[in-house]
């Protein structure tokens, strides 16, 4: 609006001015009647005749237009039509031309468009569906409407919009629509309810039809590869339809749609290979409410505050394949603990990474602990799996196997606070496919090595200070392998917080002491 100020205040004298029509009503309005504006319309046009336009705004009391003049695409004329009270009630008047120069003063609007364009037979329509598109308490009123050239999400070519103006009470806000009738958005952050939005709490926001909607962008191919929700908006990394070598950042606020302002290269997603791209259609967006519920029925009651909404789909894990919603909650009595729920678009919980304080166990080196490593690296990646290690720590479990993405190659995924997570894909070094072992095999130890050889081995290293700080499982190779297929234990031993001086010693599933040194 200030360019427009700018635009009026700096423009040439009117050189003609022209006062026709017929005294009538003060309630009747260019916005509120459509005879009324109906009059004002044609009036304007025998002024402009066909010319294109850049520039259409519509008030209760005012109707203007730029129109494009000469040939060299910088001369353009305002016209307006005003409706100027005399003694016998209302006419309206037709100003203009005031001619418009490319100059200091003049902001060239984004382009010009044919009066065909504006489908003005569809703008009654458009003005009174327009309100409903602002969740306002109150029904609202249109203020304005301004019809101007502008981009449409996921298309290069650029169409007709308007741009409405609508106030209620203290809220106020403004509605796209395209020329065509179609919804492109709002600007809800003055209403009541968007500046009380907080999309991972408040289920009744229509989810549906954003996912709808970016569907309408990107289409139903697989080309997203990340949904965040925050408090006041999704957003979604997806191919930017227009330029399919680059990733672009596309955000809902609640009402409106918008493009993020720099693009990232395809390649940071796919070197990385953390996320492989799905279907808007496939993620599940629409049942948002019923995903973050289910999360949260997975923790205790106290554990409210919904800290992370996020919608990947991991590379092939056992016969896990598509998207997985990850909800990071956290306990309303604060604290830095996060509970980690991975939910299924279908709503079904994949699984539950819980924070120490309310795990049944204070450490992934104990049995409990070592219990759940297992059944969790099961429900991600698969029973049947086959891997060469897995490795425990006071705070962590993670496992190595070849990598299904990459042959040829290993990955490591790791369970900790925040879940499981999937490491980098590295070539293998000493890794063969004979070394491989089974969950299965993996869990027959003897649960004494656990439970009383640590504080043993602590005791032998006759260190104070000293503790087994990390433990690995496989089957020995390259240097204790055993020919009748037997697997090891290795304990690490050293002095916290660096470990320093660290030892280790081997054993045998069945506790036999194979090796050990320092």
């Amino acid at each position: 609006m200030a360019k427009l100020l700018r635009l009026l205040c700096g423009a040439v004298p009117f050189l003609l001015i022209v006062s026709l029509g017929l005294p009538a009503s003060a309630q009747n309005t260019y916005l509120n009647d459509k005879k009324t504006f109906d009059t004002a319309w044609t009036l304007l046009g025998e002024q402009i005749g066909g010319s294109d336009l850049l520039w259409l705004r519509l008030q209760p009391g005012s109707l203007s237009v730029i129109a494009a003049t000469g040939q060299n695409g910088k001369e353009f004329n305002l016209w307006t039509v005003q409706r100027i009270k005399n003694d016998q009630g209302f006419v309206d008047s037709v100003q203009g031309p005031m001619h418009m120069a490319d100059g200091p003063n003049f902001i060239v609007p984004p382009g010009r468009f044919s009066q065909a364009e504006v489908q003005i037979s569809r703008l009654w329509e458009i003005l009174g569906s327009a309100p409903d598109g602002l969740p306002t308490k109150v029904p609202g009123e249109v203020t304005s409407a301004v019809a101007s050239l502008g981009p449409v999400l996921g298309q290069t070519q650029w169409a007709v919009k308007w741009n409405i103006s609508i106030k209620s009470g203290r809220e106020f806000g403004q509605v796209y629509v395209l020329a065509d009738g179609r919804l492109d958005g709002a600007d809800i952050s003055h209403t009541e309810r968007g500046r009380s939005m907080n999309l991972r709490t408040q289920s009744d926001w229509p989810f549906e039809n954003a996912q709808g909607r970016f569907a309408d962008i990107f289409g139903t191919g697989e080309s997203v590869f990340k949904i965040s929700v925050l408090t006041h908006g999704v957003e979604i990394d997806a191919v930017e339809p227009t330029d399919p070598a680059q990733v672009q950042a596309y955000r809902w606020n609640g009402g409106s749609f918008r493009r993020g302002a720099v693009a990232k290269p395809m390649s940071f997603y796919t070197l990385t290979g953390r996320s492989l791209p799905f279907a808007v259609t496939a993620s599940g967006l629409a049942r948002l409410p019923q995903i973050i519920a289910a999360a949260r029925a997975e923790v205790p009651a106290g554990w409210t505050h919904v800290d992370r909404v996020e919608a990947t789909r991991p590379p092939p894990a056992g016969s896990e394949r598509g998207v997985l919603w990850v909800i990071e909650l956290q306990s309303a009595a604060g604290g830095r603990e996060k509970a980690v729920v991975r939910v299924r678009p279908d709503a079904s919980i994949h699984s539950v990474t819980l924070p120490e304080s309310l795990r049944a166990f204070d450490s992934y080196m104990s049995l409990k602990g070592m219990s759940d490593a297992f059944v969790q690296f099961q429900t991600t990646l698969g029973k049947d799996i086959r891997f060469f290690e897995m490795t425990f720590r006071q705070d962590r479990a993670s496992i190595t196997l070849p990598d299904p993405e990459a042959p040829g190659n290993v990955v490591d995924y790791t369970l900790g606070n925040s879940g499981i997570t999937r490491g980098f894909s590295r070539p293998r070094i000493m890794e063969n496919d004979a070394d491989l072992i089974t969950f299965t095999q993996a869990s027959q130890f003897h649960h004494q090595l656990v439970t009383h050889v640590p504080a043993m081995l602590v005791k032998a290293f006759k260190t104070e200070n000293a503790e087994v700080f990390k433990i690995k499982l496989w089957n020995g190779a390259p240097f204790y392998k055993d020919a009748k297929g037997a697997l090891f234990m290795q304990m690490y031993v050293g002095v916290p917080p660096q470990h320093n001086n660290s030892g280790h010693a081997v054993f045998r599933f069945d506790g036999e002491y194979v090796d050990g040194g320092r």
